[in-house]
């Protein structure tokens, strides 16, 4: 069996429950490179939609090189992997993070976390789905780049959201997964958060270079969810371990992520409003940078 049949089948076997009438929501974040803020935006929108009362969970996916937990100051008792090596379950495992957040910690520094079987997979993302009973929205923070098992987190998604910045290897590397996806799955919603960008028009300008390629060759229209402007407060509150929400909650950035969070609920099919517009990022911030990138 060929590896795209492997991972047509491990998508179609996955059993989600349906426990309500709305369902839970997964989103997975990726980017095609590290060092573009994937986690850092994960962990600050998942505070930011939880405070817009929903029950969130975020899964650590970049399985063997977990920051959740460390972005956070939190110190798991287990992880992923007491789940596909010692059989415990997916309620054995999750920690509560700030403002109530729940936690599925990732292992760090162990390989073989990585090079999962097809068997193994299978039972982690059976595990993933029981997370249904406490959680609306799903954050999934994947590993960067596009391994087999990334593709199999981004396939069982509702939505796929990429962060990407201005250089150009994070564009070039934005525009392989948007390929990879749309091999697999044409429909599947893409859209992209361009992160630390100086001004408005500059983000506009890289999620438009991507669009455009992605529209000529692969006749893929992206969505624009957003923005979040360069903040050398951000990289203050990773140093001190607390989401820069909780740490500067009237800062550009926080206002930001504030906005994508309510822009991504306006997205889910709990309510019938469409993705929010560049114009209306203008009108939501007179956009200037809170410190500056250098």
């Amino acid at each position: 069996m060929d590896q795209a049949e492997t991972l047509r089948k491990l998508k179609k076997n996955i059993n989600i429950r349906r426990n309500n009438q709305r369902g839970m929501k997964k989103i997975a974040i990726t980017s095609g490179k590290g060092g573009v803020g994937k986690t850092n935006t994960v962990v600050n929108l998942a505070i930011a939609l939880q405070k817009k009362k929903k029950k969130v969970t975020v899964f650590d996916a970049d399985l063997g090189l977990a920051n959740i937990d460390i972005l956070l100051g939190l110190t798991p008792e287990h992880n992923i992997v007491d789940i596909v090596k010692d059989d415990l379950g997916i309620e054995d495992i999750i920690v509560e993070g700030p403002q109530g957040i729940k936690i599925v910690p990732a292992s760090s520094g162990i390989q073989e976390i990585t090079n999962l079987d097809s068997l193994q997979e299978e039972k982690l993302l059976s595990e993933i789905s029981k997370i249904e009973d406490f959680t609306d929205i799903l954050l999934i923070d994947t590993a960067a780049g596009i391994s087999d098992l990334v593709l199999s987190f981004l396939l069982m998604s509702e939505d796929i959201i990429i962060i990407v910045n201005s250089e150009p290897t994070s564009i070039v590397d934005a525009y392989a997964i948007i390929k990879v996806i749309t091999g697999y799955d044409p429909a599947k919603p893409i859209s992209i958060v361009v992160n630390s960008v100086s001004n408005m028009d500059e983000g506009k300008a890289v999620f438009d270079q991507i669009n455009n390629v992605a529209d000529r060759f692969l006749g893929k229209d992206l969505n624009l969810m957003g923005f979040l402007p360069f903040d050398k407060r951000v990289a203050e509150a990773v140093r001190n371990q607390k989401p820069v929400v909780e740490s500067f909650p009237e800062s550009k950035i926080s206002a930001a992520f504030n906005n994508l969070a309510r822009i991504l609920l306006n997205r889910l099919s709990w309510n019938n409003k469409t993705g929010d517009s560049y114009e209306s990022w203008k009108k939501m911030i007179n956009f200037k940078t809170d410190g500056k990138k250098g």
